[in-house]
C-alpha cells in the first residue's frame, strides 16, 4: 500500500531505505519470508536508478545462456572477477570481497528465474569480450518491469510505503538498531518507524552528493556530472557510517562519458576532424581516455532521426547542446567538423553494419543494435561527447547475509546494507550489471535475512587496529654508503 504520511509513529517487522534494485528485492524476500514491511522512498516513485539504467543485469549460467550453448560458471565468473578487479586495483585502494562475490554468483540464476516469473523479459545478452569470458550480460526488454515486478508487494497488505520522504537518523537501543526517523519531503512533521527484525539500507549510491565525493575526490571530479537520481546522496552510507559501519571503495567513483549505452549502440563518435577514433562500446575508461587524446579533447556522437524516436529517454539524459540538421553535411556545419569527413565515417559504419560482420577492423567493435540498422534516417543528430562519474562503488563491509560491519569487525545489530550502499562485489563494476546484478541477488538474500533472524558472522578483518611494520626486509648486504668506494 502507498501511504500518505500523517506524522504518527510506525511500527512493522522490516524497514527498506530506498527502492532502487536492492530495496525491490529486499521487500519482496522480506514479504516471501512472512514480514510485514515498510518502505521509504526519497523519490517520487519506486524503482530508483533501476528506471534510468540501460537495464544490462549480470548473472551466472542462466537458461537463457544455455538455450545458446553458452557455458558458464561461478568459477569462471569469480576468475572475471578477479582480472577486473586486479586491473581497477592499480588506479583505486580496493577491498574485493570474493566470498560475497561467490554468494553473487551461486545465486543469481535463482534471482533470473524469480524475476522471469515476476514477469521481466530479458530479449538478449551483450557482448563485453574484453570484461568477460562469456556472454553473460541480460538486456532487459523495458526497465519499468523491474519496479513491476514487485508492484504485487508494494501494492499488497503487508507492506506500507512512503514516497517523497527520507530517513534522517537510525534508532539504536541497546546496540541493536531499532528504526528509523523519517522526515517527509513537503516538511511536514517527521516521524518514527521501528523495526522488530531490521532495517535495511538500499539508498542508492552518493554520486550526486558532492560533499561526500570531496571526501574522496579532488574538486574538480567531485563537481563532474553524474547519472541517475538526485536522491543518490550517500544517505544509506552516513546513516550507517554515524554507527561505526565500515566502508570500503569510496574512491572508486569511476569516470565515463555521460551516454547510455543503448544510444552507443546505435550511434558513432566523431572527433573536430569528422574521423572515429575508438570502440563506442568499449570499456568505459577507455572510452575517457579516447576523448582525452583527441584534439581539443572534443568528440560528438552521431545517430539518425529513428534512433532519436526510438531512444528519445536516453537521448534526454545526455548533457550537453544537441545539434540535429536535415543532411550530414548541414550537421557537420553546426558542429564544425569537415563534412566530407563525416559522411565518410557515417557510410563506412553503414557499410560494415550491412556487412554482416562480427567484428568491426580497426576499432574492434563488437557491440551494435540487434537489427544493425545504419545512420540512415533524416534528420540526423549530434550530442557533444561529456565526461562525467559513473556509479559510485563505496559501500559498507557485510556478512554474507548483508548484515553491516563495523570498524571493529563486529555486525551491526539490525542494520543491513544491499545495491551501491554495500562495498563487497561492486569493484567489479567494469564487468557491468553488477550494480544492478549485485542489488537484485543480494537484496533478496538480505530481505530473508532480517525477515528470519538467520543471519552470518563476519568474514573479513577488522579495519581498526591494523598496522604495517615499516621496517624495510633486505635480502642483501647492508652497502655503508659514506664508506662505499667509488
Amino acid at each position: 500500500m502507498y501511504i500518505k504520511p500523517s506524522g504518527e509513529d510506525q511500527e512493522t517487522d522490516v524497514v527498506v531505505i530506498g527502492t532502487g534494485p536492492g530495496g525491490l528485492s529486499s521487500v519482496g524476500s522480506a514479504v516471501a519470508a512472512g514480514a510485514e514491511v515498510i518502505a521509504i522512498e526519497a523519490h517520487d516513485n519506486i524503482g530508483g536508478n533501476g528506471l534510468l539504467s540501460t537495464g544490462w543485469v549480470i548473472f551466472v549460467d542462466t537458461p537463457m545462456q544455455r538455450s545458446q550453448n553458452i557455458q558458464d560458471s561461478v568459477d569462471l565468473f569469480m576468475k572475471d572477477c578477479k582480472k577486473l578487479v586486479d586491473e581497477s586495483s592499480l588506479i583505486y585502494g580496493l577491498v574485493w570481497d570474493e566470498k560475497l562475490s561467490r554468494i553473487f554468483a551461486e545465486n543469481s540464476a535463482e534471482m533470473y528465474e524469480i524475476l522471469t516469473k515476476r514477469g521481466v523479459r530479458f530479449d538478449r545478452l551483450i557482448k563485453r569480450p574484453l570484461q568477460t569470458s562469456v556472454d553473460r550480460l541480460a538486456a532487459v526488454e523495458d526497465t519499468k518491469m523491474f519496479p513491476a515486478a514487485f508492484e504485487r508487494d508494494f501494492a499488497g497488505p503487508h507492506v506500507k510505503t512512503y514516497l517523497q520522504c527520507s530517513a534522517q537518523r537510525l534508532l539504536v537501543e541497546d546496540g541493536v538498531v531499532k528504526g528509523v526517523r523519517v522526515q517527509p519531503r513537503d516538511g511536514s512533521r517527521s516521524f518514527i518507524v521501528r523495526a522488530r527484525k531490521g532495517v535495511i539500507l538500499a539508498t542508492g549510491g552518493y554520486q550526486a552528493n558532492p560533499a561526500l565525493r570531496r571526501h574522496y575526490q579532488v574538486d574538480k571530479t567531485a563537481m563532474d556530472i553524474y547519472p541517475g537520481l538526485p536522491t543518490c546522496r550517500g544517505d544509506g552510507h552516513l546513516l550507517g557510517q554515524a554507527l561505526g559501519g565500515d566502508l570500503v571503495n569510496m574512491t572508486m567513483i569511476p569516470p565515463i562519458i555521460a551516454v547510455a549505452s543503448h544510444l552507443t549502440e546505435s550511434a558513432i563518435a566523431v572527433n573536430i576532424s569528422g574521423c572515429r577514433f575508438h570502440d563506442e562500446a568499449g570499456p568505459y575508461l577507455d572510452r575517457v581516455k579516447a576523448l582525452e587524446w583527441q584534439n581539443q579533447q572534443k568528440g560528438f556522437y552521431i545517430f539518425d532521426g529513428k534512433t532519436f524516436a526510438d531512444k528519445r529517454f536516453y537521448v534526454d539524459q545526455m548533457p550537453g547542446e544537441r545539434d540535429s540538421a536535415a543532411t550530414l553535411e548541414e550537421l557537420a556545419a553546426k558542429i564544425g567538423v569537415p563534412g566530407d569527413a563525416l559522411t565518410l565515417s557515417v557510410q563506412q559504419w553503414n557499410n560494415f553494419l550491412a556487412s554482416g560482420t562480427d567484428q568491426e577492423e580497426g576499432t574492434g567493435r563488437v557491440q551494435f543494435a540487434p537489427d544493425r540498422r545504419g545512420i540512415i534516417e533524416a534528420p540526423f543528430y549530434s550530442s557533444p561527447m561529456i565526461s562525467g562519474v559513473s556509479l559510485s562503488v563505496g559501500g559498507f563491509v557485510t556478512t554474507e547475509t548483508m548484515q553491516v560491519v563495523d570498524v571493529f569487525g563486529q555486525v551491526i545489530p539490525g542494520l543491513f546494507a544491499v545495491g551501491d550502499c554495500a562495498g563487497g562485489l561492486t569493484p567489479t563494476a567494469e564487468m557491468g550489471g553488477t550494480h544492478l546484478g549485485g542489488g537484485f541477488v543480494l537484496g533478496w538474500v538480505a530481505g530473508r535475512a532480517a525477515a528470519t533472524g538467520q543471519n552470518s558472522l563476519p568474514h573479513t578483518s577488522a579495519t581498526f587496529g591494523q598496522s604495517m611494520d615499516q621496517r624495510v626486509q633486505m635480502s642483501g648486504p647492508i652497502i655503508n654508503v659514506a664508506a662505499a668506494q667509488i
